[in-house]
């Protein structure tokens, strides 16, 4: 009885340990597993990225498109460059003068009283004073544009004056010899040049700065000092590119007798061009008894 007793506890204590034993061999990882396990947590081999980038497929990609040119921008308007012709001494190449005469207070043309041989055209002016003197002007043979300056002085230097060279033979108004004495409350005349010349003088200098300041310039026909037959705004001769107006004050106006006047224009190269002249006749004032 003991006996058996010993071989059932042997057997039950054997028994034991072989459950312990199968118990302990569960919670263990296998070589190979703890292997992969440790692999896992370290992140994938070098090989095996490359062979993962090898295996993803290269995605199309899409140029981009091609810009759409602009559209090709309008030059800008340029100056006339001019035919380069240089002038030679006496040679006027300057701006051509495609009218020079008088017109109304409103604008309108006066027809002269006549013309002579040499083509200078003569206005009745009864009162010297009331109108306008309109001087209009396109390029010449140097084919530059008119140069619009109508003061330009520097005291004691005859060599600077204004595009608009203008002069009378006869002292306009008192003759003032101030230069542009054209304002309130001292208003002056114009002193005369006669015979008339465009020597580089002190005189003659001031006397074309004194005349020419009184002018205003207009270089739009629609926005000239001067009517069309029509009414519109224009200026008087189709050719004309560039207009000059002044309006006679009886503070500068005409004395009685035949007064001859003489013009000429310069190009933005300073070159002048021909002169053009004209005539303002004032008759005698009946006497009043």
């Amino acid at each position: 009885m003991r006996q058996r007793r010993g071989v059932i506890h042997s057997r039950t204590v054997l028994a034991v340990c072989v459950m312990l034993l199968s118990g302990c061999a569960l919670f263990q990882k296998s070589p190979r597993k703890e292997m992969e396990s440790k692999s896992a947590r370290r992140g994938p081999r070098p090989t095996e990225m490359a062979d993962a980038s090898a295996a993803i497929t290269a995605m199309p990609t899409v140029p981009p498109p091609s810009p759409t040119p602009d559209e090709t921008p309008a030059p800008l308007a340029t100056r006339p460059v001019g035919s380069g012709k240089k002038a030679r001494p006496g040679e006027s190449i300057g701006p051509t003068i495609t009218f020079f005469g008088a017109a109304r207070a409103d604008g309108t043309r006066v027809e002269p009283q006549s013309v002579d041989k040499s083509g200078v055209p003569t206005y009745l002016s009864t009162a010297g004073s009331g109108f306008m003197l309109v001087v209009e002007a396109k390029p010449g043979e140097s084919e530059l544009e008119v140069s619009r300056s109508v003061f330009a002085y520097v005291e004691n230097d005859p060599t600077v004056r204004p595009d608009l060279e203008i002069e009378s033979t006869r002292d306009l108004g008192n003759g003032s010899r101030d230069v542009c004495d054209r304002r309130r409350p001292s208003i002056g005349g114009i002193p005369g040049i006669n015979p008339p010349s465009f020597a580089e003088t002190a005189k003659v200098s001031d006397a074309i700065n004194d005349f020419s300041c009184r002018f205003e310039t207009f270089i739009e026909s629609e926005s000239s000092c001067t009517l069309a037959p029509n009414g519109d705004y224009a200026f008087l001769s189709p050719d004309s590119t560039t207009q000059f107006c002044m309006i006679v004050a009886k503070a500068y106006g005409f004395p009685v007798g035949d007064t001859l006047l003489s013009v000429r224009l310069r190009d933005a190269d300073g070159n002048p061009g021909p002169i053009k002249q004209m005539r303002i006749r004032r008759p005698q004032s009946p006497s009043t008894k």
